[in-house]
Parts: C-alpha cells; sequence; structure tokens
C-alpha cells in the first residue's frame, strides 16, 4: 500500500509507463504530415495549424483547424471536444495544457518537417483527398 500512494514510486511508474508507451515522436510527425496533407487540399489561406501543448510543455500533436472544427488523425472535433480529447490521448493534465497557434516550420525535433519523406506522404494523402472530397464542399461542411 505505502508503494501505491508514494509519489516517488509514482512518478518511476509514470516514466516506465512513457519508455514503454513511446515518446511519441511517430504520433507527432504524422500529425504533421496530416495537418500540411490538409492544408493543401483545402488551401493553406484556410487552415489554421493549431499545436496541443501537454502539462506545460512544446506540442506534441498538431491538428489542422478549420472553422470552429479540428480535425485530427482520431477525426473530427469541435472547438469544444479538442482539448478534452488531446488530453485523454496524452495522458495530459487538462489545467496544465492548452491548445494554441502553432508555426509548423519552427525547430521543434518531435516534427521534424521537411524532410523529403514527410513531403512525399503529405502531397499523396492531399492528392488522395482531392480525388475522394471536393474542398469546396468540405469548406462548406466545415463552416468556412
Amino acid at each position: 500500500m505505502n508503494v501505491l500512494v508514494n509519489e516517488e514510486a509514482a512518478s518511476i511508474g509514470r516514466a516506465i509507463a512513457q519508455i514503454v508507451r513511446g515518446d511519441g515522436w511517430l504520433e507527432a510527425k504524422a500529425s504533421a504530415v496530416l495537418v500540411d496533407a490538409i492544408a493543401e487540399w483545402l488551401g493553406r489561406d484556410a487552415v489554421q495549424t493549431v499545436g496541443f501543448f501537454a502539462n506545460g510543455t512544446g506540442p506534441v500533436e498538431v491538428v489542422a483547424r478549420i472553422g470552429n472544427y479540428y480535425i485530427t488523425g482520431h477525426g473530427i472535433e469541435s472547438e469544444s471536444d479538442v482539448t478534452v480529447n488531446c488530453c485523454e490521448r496524452h495522458r495530459a493534465r487538462f489545467s496544465q495544457s492548452r491548445v494554441d497557434d502553432y508555426d509548423i516550420k519552427s525547430a521543434n525535433s518531435r516534427f521534424n518537417w521537411g524532410t523529403p519523406l514527410t513531403q512525399r506522404a503529405a502531397d499523396r494523402l492531399a492528392g488522395l483527398l482531392k480525388e475522394e472530397v471536393d474542398p469546396e464542399v468540405a469548406l462548406m461542411v466545415l463552416g468556412f
């Protein structure tokens, strides 16, 4: 019982869980590819890149904001749900986390944006999105 309530033991457990679960770098890079593809699909002027800053740290995920909706790798979320859902995904405290504007090209090793591989992936995804859904229709549905 003492181990369960001990704060030091709890922090060690969280560190081990972080190592086992991964540090989120793959997910963060995938979110950057998704946002860039959406921006290419709908137009860069229609899409705002927003970062999720977990527990007071730098962004761990980026999402595309179009009007009052956010497109993430997990679907389309409303403005009122995106912070709650990101906190659940990243096991972050709501009171210490926020969603805020983010420049994807700024220096951040989590996103490693601008490599030929990431650009090819974003271009291919944008092409698929354009083939399946007309950008003007998507913008209308999203309220932009």
